[in-house]
C-alpha cells in the first residue's frame, strides 16, 4: 500500500498488488500505523463503499484491485486504562457484587466524534435464601479530586435472581442509547468508581424466571464470538424475544473480566423442549477477550 495515512490523519492510498486481495490483508501492510476505515467511489454504483477495521458485516469495500485507490484513516492510538478499584455497594444486602472490572476501548465507529469508550462489567451473585431483583445499577466515576465527572444505570442480565445464583452486567459510556438523566461522555480524567445496588423482592406481577439451559457452546474469532442453543426445560412457553443468553469472561484469579449478550436471540416463541440458536459477539477489535476460563449462562421468563 503506498501513501499510507498517519495516525489520525486521511491519506489518498493506491494499492499495489494483486487483484482481489481482501482490503484488511492489503491495508495490513502499511505496518506500524493500523488503517481503521477507508472509501472508495464505486462509478458504477456511484457511490462510496466502505471498509470497517473488525467490522466485516457492515462493511462493503471487501477486496482491493491492483492500483486501486482508496481514501485511508490512519487510526489514533488506543489511550492507556486508568487502573480503578473495585467498588464495595454500600447497600447490596443478601445480593453480593463478586468483582467488577473497567477498561477504556477505542474504535472507528465514533459516538458524538469521540474514538473512546468506557465499560464497566461486574458479577452479581444471590446469597439469600428466595428470589431477588436488582432493580437499578448506579455506575458513578470520580476524578482524583474526588468529583463526581460522570454516571450510568444499568440492569443485570437476570431480572430475577435465584438463590445461589450468579449474573453479570455491562454498561459502557458513550453509548448509542441512554437516558436523559445519565451522563454520555467519556468521563475524562477518571480515576475510581463505585457501584450501588439496590436489591428488593421481586413485585408481584413480574414473570418467574423458567428453567432454561445452554447447548453446543463453542468459542470462535480468538473469543470475539460465543455461539450455542438455549434449551427451554419448563413446561411454560418462552415468549417472543423473552430468552437471554451471555458470556462470562474470567482472569486467572478468578475475577470477571469482560461480558457479553445476546439479549433478545428468539425472535419467535419457545415452546417446552424447544430449542433457540445464540451469538454473543464481543464487538470491538481491542476488547479484553484474553480469558483464562469462562461461563455461558441463559436467563428466560414466562407467565
Amino acid at each position: 500500500m503506498h501513501n499510507c495515512p498517519q495516525a489520525g490523519k486521511w491519506a489518498i492510498s493506491v494499492w499495489d498488488g494483486a487483484d482481489a486481495t481482501e482490503t484488511g490483508e492489503a491495508l495490513a501492510t502499511c505496518g506500524e500505523v493500523t488503517v481503521d476505515f477507508a472509501y472508495y467511489l464505486d462509478p458504477e454504483a456511484n457511490g462510496w463503499l466502505g471498509y470497517f477495521e473488525g467490522h466485516a458485516d457492515i462493511s462493503q469495500l471487501l477486496t482491493l484491485d491492483d492500483m486501486q485507490g482508496i481514501i485511508a484513516h490512519g487510526a489514533m492510538a488506543a489511550p492507556v486504562p486508568t487502573p480503578a478499584p473495585t467498588a464495595t455497594p454500600g447497600t447490596a444486602g443478601d445480593v453480593v457484587l463478586v468483582s467488577t472490572n473497567a477498561f477504556t476501548t477505542s474504535s472507528s465507529l465514533r459516538i458524538d466524534g469521540e474514538p473512546r469508550q468506557l465499560t464497566v462489567v461486574g458479577e452479581l451473585r444471590n446469597d439469600g435464601p428466595s428470589n431477588r431483583s436488582v432493580g437499578d445499577i448506579t455506575i458513578r466515576f470520580y476524578d482524583a479530586a474526588n468529583q463526581e465527572v460522570g454516571h450510568r444505570w444499568t440492569w443485570a442480565f437476570d431480572d430475577i435472581i435465584r438463590p445461589g445464583r450468579t449474573t453479570a452486567f455491562e454498561e459502557s459510556t458513550p453509548s448509542m442509547l441512554y437516558s436523559g438523566n445519565e451522563t454520555n461522555n467519556y468521563p475524562e480524567g477518571w480515576t475510581r468508581y463505585e457501584i450501588e445496588l439496590s436489591p428488593a423482592d421481586p413485585y408481584e406481577w413480574e414473570d418467574e424466571p423458567v428453567d432454561v439451559a445452554v447447548e453446543n457452546v463453542q468459542i470462535s474469532d480468538g473469543g470475539h464470538h460465543v455461539t450455542g442453543n438455549v434449551v427451554n426445560n419448563s413446561s411454560k412457553t418462552i415468549p417472543a424475544n423473552g430468552a437471554t443468553a451471555y458470556a462470562i469472561y474470567y482472569r486467572a484469579d478468578g475475577t470477571i473480566l469482560n461480558v457479553e449478550c445476546d439479549c433478545f436471540l428468539n425472535n419467535s416463541p419457545i415452546p417446552p423442549g424447544g430449542k433457540a440458536s445464540f451469538d454473543v459477539p464481543f464487538f470491538l477489535t481491542d476488547e479484553p477477550v484474553d480469558f483464562s476460563s469462562y461461563v455461558v449462562q441463559a436467563y428466560a421468563e414466562a407467565e
